[in-house]
């Protein structure tokens, strides 16, 4: 199984990475028996600590002796976390930024293995998720700290990366995950937005510059789901989306792969536009030609006929075939939901 192929061959599902689950065999077999060779590549489900994203790796810089806690929180919306602030005479050394991603992989790897000979799917991709640089920097410190410290945080995510693909070679995919970068070019007045979605995307794009030659990566642009809640409502179209596609495709890296591109045509509880001039802009998206295109529009509120329907609407405007997934990672449904929205989501690769 590979993820490089371009768009016109046939659609295929992808799962951000969350799944609500007990452990990581629980979620991977509810993946691969929903969704099977479908799948463009398999996560580890995300589950335990990190069905949260970053909160776990927010609230562990606590014990980062270069860090003092200047407010502590629960994660109960976007405000209520840990901020930080850097030590007097102080560095945040990139070293000793621990991320999780290559113990959270060495912990699930013989899981995954067994898992994906059990449903015959030798070969198959994994997927990693790696939140950027600057999102890891604005929540932990807030914008001014995320203009000096994302650079901290690529720096040990390209760490981390790298003891990943000396375990996998070049059985993985990293996906870049995207929630402030593509909130920002959406908040951004209409005169300015080209201009913040081209800075935007430079800092996207960091983790993998820094990453070694042949490194297969995704994006996921998102708008937020922290308990299912979306950092802001969808505009009257997706513009923005676009732009900050059209931006980080500009801007990527030759000597990786962009592999898909997974856009969010929902946000949170908010379900996707049933009106077709939402997604005309993506007449306007400009992708490499073998990076795969994700609408992420799979969403609870819809039936399976009106996701068909949006479906149509996506690849008219986009005019190319998509592959299909939620907006977002499923951790925050219940395990039923999430094993109907996976359900949904293979009957769409029919369409």
């Amino acid at each position: 199984m590979t993820p490089l192929a371009g768009h016109g061959d046939t659609r295929r599902t992808l799962l951000v990475g969350s799944i609500p689950a007990a452990d990581t065999h629980e979620a991977v077999k509810l993946a691969l028996s929903q969704l099977g060779p479908t799948l463009m590549c398999i996560p580890d489900g995300e589950t335990g600590p990190r069905s949260q994203w970053v909160a776990a790796i927010i609230s562990a810089l606590r014990d980062n002796p270069a860090l003092e806690l200047r407010h502590d929180g629960q994660w109960s919306d976007y405000n209520d976390r840990p901020r930080y602030r850097v030590r007097r005479g102080a560095t945040l050394d990139p070293d000793l930024l621990r991320l999780g991603y290559d113990t959270a992989l060495q912990q699930s790897r013989p899981v995954l293995d067994r898992l994906v000979a059990e449903y015959g799917m030798e070969g198959a991709i994994y997927q990693v998720g790696v939140a950027s640089g600057f999102d890891l920097a604005l929540l932990a410190f807030g914008p001014a700290g995320a203009l000096r410290y994302r650079k901290a945080f690529n720096v040990a995510a390209s760490r981390e990366i790298r003891s990943i693909r000396s375990i996998l070679g070049d059985d993985v995919v990293f996906q870049i995950e995207l929630p402030a970068e593509l909130v920002a070019v959406s908040r951004a007045p209409r005169i300015l937005r080209p201009a913040v979605a081209r800075w935007m995307a430079g800092a996207s794009v960091e983790p993998a510059k820094l990453a070694p030659n042949g490194t297969k990566f995704g994006v996921h642009l998102c708008f937020g789901d922290l308990n299912h809640k979306a950092l802001m409502k969808v505009g009257k179209d997706c513009a923005p989306i676009v732009q900050l596609a059209n931006a980080i495709a500009a801007r990527w890296p030759s000597h990786t792969s962009l592999t898909y591109l997974h856009i969010p045509l929902a946000a949170g509880d908010n379900p996707p536009s049933l009106s077709g001039s939402y997604y005309a802009p993506l007449a306007n998206l400009s992708l490499p030609a073998d990076a795969r295109l994700v609408a992420g529009f799979v969403h609870e509120s819809l039936g399976q006929d009106q996701l068909r329907e949006v479906l149509g609407m996506v690849e008219s405007a986009a005019g190319r075939s998509v592959d299909v997934a939620a907006p977002c990672g499923l951790g925050r449904r219940d395990p039923a939901m999430a094993r109907d929205l996976m359900r949904a989501t293979r009957q769409l690769t029919d369409a």
